[in-house]
């Protein structure tokens, strides 16, 4: 990750909040001398990532006798919703699988145990992204799982049957905009193309308004995550180049028609956009479509930042562990993240290995399948910053990818959307505040 950034502040200690003492926990210690530790992950049941998620859970028990190991999973939604009521109830796993920004929730709630001793026995350089989830303090509310970070999909037929030269890391948002229109085929002129050049509007916001934004010279949150700067200049000049993408005469299909083509992540698999921002787990899709596909990193913006951003999965541990229990959850992270299991769970392609030495090796650089190019993903993390995490992220985010959405869908402006967007995140960072004093 770029420490050159100050922007990387985490929020348990911005908000000063003071921790909560939590009883219980689903794991123990037993009489004979064992403890038995309770994993918790997401994953849909019989899915790769379950089974190989399984098989490694197998293999630790296998090196671990002195630690009894039980698992709860459920697909990502589930989970996440039993989890919050298994922390108000005190009964939640030992260690879990975190989505990267969801950390900050449970930290400032006083729901996870620092993992800065435990991490002070190994050498941080050799994991990708540990900093993002420390606070000013030096508290380590988590450890890497696995990171994504948006580069640019391209399909590499679609840029060769137009006689386009491929994207390059030199791109501007100009240069994206020019190919996007050369890519958008409209065969029958009815005014709505079979193909669009890009794809520029997602509910979502890691692969479209929030690191154009950046790209543009705007910013979401200060660094104190507790000020949101959305509405800006830079914030609606981004957003009037992807409202021009999706107009009548753009390059990109419009809110109505995005959902109505099905799945935003689908559209570059089916190739009904030529290109799109996406992480690195879209590439799962367009390999079972069989995309003849590749990727560069994002385009510079007028800022002459490329707005990369990072979302780095984390493995924290529940503050209501003992000593014994925590230990044991060390071990299973520290287990989890050694070389051979990266290696394994790398072959699933569903994120990018944390352990450096097998990011930088071939069993993820050297792969046969597409992406060819996947240094991509690596310099993007090298650079790329946090996505304003804190303890109502959820909450401060929807409130402003709802109003952009309604902006792009035409029921506002861009400038009112702004306006109304930083105005309910700050209302709910505030609330929280407030709760806390």
């Amino acid at each position: 990750m770029n420490n050159r950034h100050p922007k990387i502040v985490r929020t348990a200690a911005a908000l000063s909040i003071a921790g909560l003492t939590l009883a219980g926990c689903a794991g123990g210690d037993d009489a004979a001398g064992t403890t038995t530790l309770t994993i918790g992950y997401y994953a849909a049941a019989g899915s790769a990532a379950d089974t190989t998620m399984q098989e490694l859970v197998d293999e630790f028990r296998e090196a671990n006798p002195d630690v009894t190991v039980e698992v709860q999973s459920a697909p990502y939604v589930d989970f996440f919703k039993r989890l919050r009521t298994q922390v108000a109830g005190a009964n939640a796993p030992d260690v879990w699988l975190s989505d990267g920004v969801l950390v900050q929730e449970f930290a400032a709630r006083g729901s996870l145990r620092d993992l800065s001793e435990y991490a002070e026995q190994i050498d941080e350089s050799d994991y990708i992204g540990v900093d993002l989830h420390r606070d000013q303090e030096g508290h380590l509310w988590g450890f890497p799982q696995a990171a994504q970070a948006p580069v640019l999909f391209y399909n590499a037929a679609m840029f060769e049957d137009a006689g386009l030269d491929a994207p390059t890391d030199d791109w501007t948002y100009e240069d994206l905009a020019e190919a996007a229109r050369e890519l958008t085929v409209d065969k029958n002129d009815d005014g709505r193309p079979e193909v669009y050049g890009f794809r520029a509007f997602t509910p979502g916001f890691t692969e479209s308004w929030w690191p154009m934004i950046r790209a543009f010279g705007g910013e979401i949150i200060d660094d104190t995550r507790t000020e949101v700067t959305v509405d800006s200049a830079e914030s609606e000049a981004a957003l009037e180049w992807a409202t021009e993408a999706i107009g009548p005469d753009g390059f990109a299909p419009d809110v109505v028609a995005t959902e109505s083509l099905g799945s935003v992540h689908e559209l570059f698999a089916n190739e009904t956009v030529a290109m799109s921002f996406g992480i690195y787990a879209r590439s799962q899709a367009a390999l079972a479509g069989d995309v003849d596909f590749d990727v560069v990193r994002m385009p510079t913006g007028p800022s002459g930042d490329r707005g990369e951003i990072a979302i780095v999965n984390a493995w924290s541990v529940n503050a209501a562990t003992t000593d014994a229990e925590a230990d044991a959850a060390w071990e299973w992270i520290e287990y989890f993240s050694s070389e051979e299991p990266q290696t394994q769970w790398a072959e699933l392609g569903e994120g990018i290995p944390i352990n450096r030495a097998v990011a930088e090796s071939d069993a993820f650089l050297g792969a046969e399948t597409a992406p060819a190019n996947r240094q991509a993903f690596l310099d993007a993390l090298e650079e790329a910053e946090d996505m304003g995490e804190n303890a109502v992220w959820s909450e401060y985010t929807a409130a402003i990818g709802d109003e952009i959405t309604a902006a792009m869908s035409g029921d506002t402006t861009i400038a009112d959307a702004l306006s109304a967007g930083e105005q309910g995140a700050q209302e709910s960072i505030d609330r929280f505040l407030a709760s806390q004093e």
